[in-house]
């Protein structure tokens, strides 16, 4: 019956175009694949897997980058569509061919321009529409449900480079619909720039601290796994497939949500708990319960900040970009604690944070403490 749930879900009608769904999709494919990258790297080149660990950074820092600048300077239109997908098919495969692991840093920036751009472009026409946030947020469980474990798969039958010409082909597969792309973007034909209000300012850093405490764990949550709880990797592996799984009816929650602060907050509970508690039942309860709590808080934050925003359109490479630069931070945070073998410390850290954020969260969401409109 629960096999059935993506099926489901990805023959009923979307509220966002096809161009949307495959952009966003394609994205969150790399980011998904890019993890499983650090051993394979790692041993090629005679590294170590947190010195392989900066081309995810770099990755990270073009999303950061493009995502930012994408919302101030550029328009949804097609040569903007047409562009993002040939970085990314030109840095894939250049990272194919990458001797070292400096210059794979900068092939995986390309990839991440690529994919900050993507990002925007899906996510600046679904800010502030209910349905079509749902549907866009509910893509990235999709893809996190199946492709964890062909990934694998993948990098053990034929290698890591041919990992990166399938990256290729993956997002430049949106070409395919370029045609579909307005060369005008007849809603907003002009470059002014609007700035955010203070509740909208307000929302942007919580949900920078969402990421940076979430990722400070999330990133390590297979090692966790295997090296604290000694549970086996392809155990593991169907453990995330779990969070993803259920992750879906989370994004696409049709009723009442509540406010987003409490979702973060249970997630932070769970921050603290994952890394903190080495027994594997509680792990594995902690692992897939985080993608029921995380998604149902992001559709609300996203609807927060929309409401919070004049322009809700010219927040959305906002969010990406602040929530991005929280993942570059993260992994950094909790890699030093998992070095000094502190995690209890590394749960609290995090845990702190994402709570931090989830009363900002709270405090922006009461109206009579409303920081703006």
């Amino acid at each position: 019956m629960t096999v059935q749930v993506p099926v489901k879900l990805l023959l009923a009608r979307p509220s966002v175009d096809v161009i949307t769904i495959v952009t966003i999709a394609s994205s969150t494919a790399v980011f998904t694949a890019t993890p499983f990258l650090l051993q394979p790297l790692a041993t090629e080149f005679g590294a170590t897997v947190g010195a392989v660990g900066w081309i995810s950074t770099a990755q990270l820092a073009g999303f950061v980058l493009a995502s930012w600048l994408a919302g101030r300077y550029l328009r949804p239109v097609r040569w903007v569509f047409v562009m993002l997908a040939l970085i990314g098919l030109v840095s894939n495969v250049a990272s194919a061919a990458a001797p070292g692991v400096g210059l794979l840093a900068v092939t995986r920036f390309g990839s991440g321009i690529s994919l900050g751009l993507a990002a925007w472009f899906a996510w600046q026409d679904a800010f502030g529409d209910a349905q079509k946030t749902r549907d866009v947020a509910v893509v990235g469980p999709l893809i996190g449900v199946v492709l964890p474990p062909l990934i694998t798969i993948f990098v053990d039958g034929v290698g890591y480079r041919w990992l990166f010409l399938a990256m290729a082909v993956v997002t430049a597969s949106p070409l395919l619909f370029a045609r579909q792309v307005p060369k005008v973007d007849r809603l907003r034909p002009h470059r002014t720039r609007h700035a955010a209000t203070r509740g909208a300012q307000a929302m942007l850093v919580a949900l920078t601290l969402v990421t940076l405490g979430g990722s400070s764990v999330f990133v390590y949550a297979a090692a966790i796994g295997t090296e604290y709880n000694h549970v086996s990797p392809f155990v593991v592996s169907l453990f995330f497939s779990a969070n993803a799984l259920v992750a879906i009816p989370a994004a696409k929650w049709r009723g009442r949500r509540g406010p987003a602060g409490l979702w973060f907050g249970l997630t932070a509970v769970l921050a603290i708990v994952m890394p903190s508690v080495h027994i594997p039942v509680i792990y594995a309860a902690a692992l897939i319960t985080w993608g029921i709590f995380f998604f149902m808080g992001i559709p609300a934050a996203f609807a927060l900040l929309a409401s919070r925003s004049r322009f809700p359109e010219e927040r959305a490479g906002d969010a990406q970009a602040v929530m991005a630069l929280g993942r570059v931070f993260g992994p950094l945070l909790g890699g030093a604690f998992i070095a000094a073998d502190q995690t209890t410390v590394m749960g609290l850290a995090a845990g702190a944070i994402m709570l931090g954020a989830a009363a900002l969260m709270l405090y922006v969401d009461r109206d009579r403490f409303a920081l703006v409109r």
